[in-house]
């Protein structure tokens, strides 16, 4: 009974230790071109946010139940097309009379259909109350639809001071 379980553990991490070499391989085998289709994919993400354009917001995020959005500023996440990006990004855009916000990606990674961008954003901004400025962890998650990347994720925390 005991060497039965014994096998049986030794089969299972086997399986789990190999299905883990077949991602790491493909992790590190990520195509070049989808690396700078999802670096492309974020910088569209950045002009659109710091332009505050509502029409380009809407054009680099999916049009999906699950996306996910969770801005500085907010409380709580916004889940799903509607409230993640139609309502959140033009009353996020009404409070700034000016914004700019760059990203220094530390790490793009890209695994098929999924890829994200993890580093810090560096924001500006003018409003109503006067000048604000902040940074912020942020990682952006991507789904690849036919040859395009849209997001489905965003999620910017401030960083301590």
């Amino acid at each position: 009974m005991l060497r039965r379980n014994l096998l049986a553990t030794v089969a299972t991490l086997a399986a789990t230790a190999t299905g883990l070499m077949a991602f790491a391989g493909s992790a590190s085998a990520q195509p070049a071109a989808d690396v700078e289709a999802v670096r492309a994919a974020n910088a569209a993400f950045y002009v659109a946010l710091s332009a505050r354009d509502v029409k380009k917001m809407e054009a680099v995020w999916a049009n999906k139940p699950y996306v996910v959005n969770m801005g500085p500023r907010m409380k709580t996440f916004a889940v799903g097309h509607d409230e993640a990006v139609a309502k959140w990004w033009p009353a996020a855009f009404e409070f700034f009379q000016e914004l700019n916000v760059t990203m220094t990606p530390s790490q793009v990674q890209a695994n098929g259909k999924v890829a994200w961008v993890v580093g810090n954003e560096s924001a500006t901004g003018v409003t109503k109350n006067g000048p604000v400025k902040f940074t912020t962890f942020v990682t952006n998650i991507f789904e690849k639809e036919g040859d395009r990347w849209l997001m489905v994720s965003h999620h910017a925390q401030p960083i301590p001071q």
